[in-house]
């Protein structure tokens, strides 16, 4: 029991270490995702075997501690039946307090454990054993959906916003081709460190400068299949290898686009087989899947800079403009890049990163030991994006193209200052490059907030007319402001406003209106922003069973 307890005390330390979370649903991404990659990496960069030895010698040493507890002569002490049940009574009351909390606090519920301003505090108190229980039946849980009232929904956009949106009328309909990339770990948290000699944008710095960018933007998870779920399919749950892998899921922006008659590819510089996508990605419809295998045979030097979890990103670049350039009717393309993924191999052939320009205030911000290799990678992979963007802009289809990006997620191996970056560490860019004629009708206010829910209402009001969507709060962020509340970015721990930042009953001031660093300030929250996070969530998990259930039912009734 000792050992168990140990183990189980390092493995929740550094996962929050990781992901800034206690132990929850991701890790059982250790069965489902590429096992062997994943325990690769883990022996790799966490002190496995010290771990082990450290866990074996306290355990040794509790055991010997409880024999000679246990072979204690103590002197016999007789009390009455009634004392005896009383005290035993009160020894297991005080055990429980001290393991959950008291029961009118409930301190230590999956739904409320939060006790703390400090996230930290919050995260690591709970006992491992409990967190990875909690982990295991929502893990369960998200298998079966069950069915939803569709008054229930209606309920939910009371308190919060219609669910559904229609983009304007207008001529650009079906028009222009789209590129919508979801780059691994671009956080800007690891971007404010660019400088000329720790060139951290290389070739994308000028493209920043030249284009949209809104970088007060969260990521709408911590982990790619997470945020890639929420993007793509609208789903706060993985859906792609679960019980409902062959429905056809309504909504989607594959659906969308579909149906306004693009052809669509998805591209991975991975493997399709991953969370099950390549198959899933058929089952919704999309015309064509090109992973690292079909990569590596269009460009076979591509395999000298495969890892573990794939091939390096310009091979990936390469194909999707020859799909571009050849193509004969709207074609909406969707990457996932891996570049920035451990193990960090790749590195661009120039120098973008000076090493003797890397101080201690850098490298202190590190939590893994290999952090030259993890900056190599960051630029490489922002660096090769900014040279496929500069072929864009000299092609043939430069004026029907828009081009899209964002980070799936935070750049994980670097700390969080939970004094003033409760928000700005799990902030990622969103990017736009617009044909020339498509300028003239936006509003752009590059201080505007959002998260990962507003980029395709966005791209659906620059390209489709006159069509409904499923937006869940998001909305066109080139538009004038027409709903306050639809202004507003959500992440899965934290969410943001024009007005600060939130987190669980507190809500903190931003450092100024061009950036989503807090000042650590708190203020009192109303009752809607007190429970917006729950009620949001709520709307999220109920659209997708009514989606997924409700929907489908219906349909086949039909």
């Amino acid at each position: 029991m000792a050992f168990i307890v140990l183990i189980s005390a390092f493995i929740h330390y550094y996962y929050f270490q990781l992901y800034a979370s206690k132990i929850d649903i991701f890790i059982f991404g250790l069965k489902d995702d590429d096992t062997k990659a994943i325990l690769s990496i883990v022996f790799s960069d966490y002190p496995i075997i010290k771990a082990l030895l450290l866990a074996v010698i306290f355990s040794i040493f509790c055991f010997y501690l409880n024999i000679k507890i246990l072979s204690l002569k103590l002197e016999t002490i007789k009390v009455k039946l009634v004392f005896f049940v009383l005290l035993n009574i009160l020894l297991i009351y005080a055990y429980v307090v001290a393991l959950r909390g008291h029961f009118t606090y409930n301190a230590l519920r999956a739904s409320s454990y939060e006790f703390s301003t400090i996230k930290a505090f919050n995260e690591i108190s709970t006992n491992p054993l409990m967190a990875f229980s909690w982990a295991y039946k929502e893990y369960k849980n998200q298998q079966e959906f069950k069915s939803v009232d569709i008054k229930q929904l209606n309920q939910l956009e009371e308190k919060l916003f219609p669910m559904f949106d229609t983009t304007l009328t207008h001529q650009n309909h079906a028009k222009n081709h789209i590129y919508v990339n979801i780059m691994e770990s671009f956080g800007l948290n690891l971007a404010e460190f660019n400088t000329e000699k720790i060139n951290l944008l290389g070739n994308l710095k000028k493209h920043f400068e030249q284009d949209i960018v809104f970088t007060r933007f969260l990521s709408s998870a911590n982990n790619t299949i997470e945020s890639f779920n929420r993007l793509i399919f609208l789903s706060p749950n993985i859906i792609s290898n679960g019980l409902y892998q062959k429905e056809k899921l309504d909504f989607t922006p594959l659906q969308i686009y579909k149906n306004a008659g693009y052809k669509i590819v998805f591209v991975y510089s991975g493997n399709a087989s991953w969370y099950n996508l390549g198959n899933y990605f058929k089952n919704q419809g999309v015309d064509e899947i090109i992973d690292e295998n079909t990569l590596m045979q269009d460009f076979p030097q591509a395999r000298k800079t495969k890892h573990k979890y794939g091939i390096a990103d310009e091979f990936m670049y390469k194909k999707i403009y020859s799909i571009f350039e050849n193509a004969k009717s709207p074609t909406l393309v969707i990457s996932l890049s891996i570049s920035t993924h451990r193990p960090y191999i790749h590195k661009s052939k120039k120098q973008l990163i000076d090493e003797n320009a890397l101080d201690e205030k850098i490298l202190n911000q590190f939590i893994i030991s290999d952090s030259i290799g993890a900056l190599n990678a960051y630029a490489y992979a922002n660096d090769e994006f900014g040279m496929f963007l500069d072929h864009i802009k000299e092609s043939k289809f430069k004026d029907n193209i828009i081009v899209a990006a964002t980070g799936d997620h935070r750049f994980r191996d670097i700390k969080i200052d939970t004094n003033f970056q409760k928000v700005f560490a799990y902030s990622v860019p969103f990017y736009l490059y617009l044909p020339k004629y498509l300028k003239n009708d936006i509003y752009y206010d590059k201080n505007r907030v959002g998260s990962h829910k507003d980029i395709f209402p966005t791209l659906y009001n620059l390209t489709l007319s006159n069509t409904k969507y499923l937006s869940l709060g998001g909305r066109n962020m080139l538009a004038p402001i027409k709903n306050e509340k639809l202004e507003f970015g959500f992440n899965e721990l934290i969410w943001i406003d024009q007005n600060g930042v939130y987190s669980g009953d507190n809500g903190y001031y931003f450092e100024n209106n061009t950036s989503i660093k807090d000042t650590n300030k708190a203020f009192e929250l109303d009752s809607y922003h007190k429970n917006f996070s729950k009620i949001y969530k709520e709307l999220f998990q109920k659209q997708l069973n009514y989606r997924l259930i409700n929907l489908k039912t219906s349909n086949d009734s039909e």
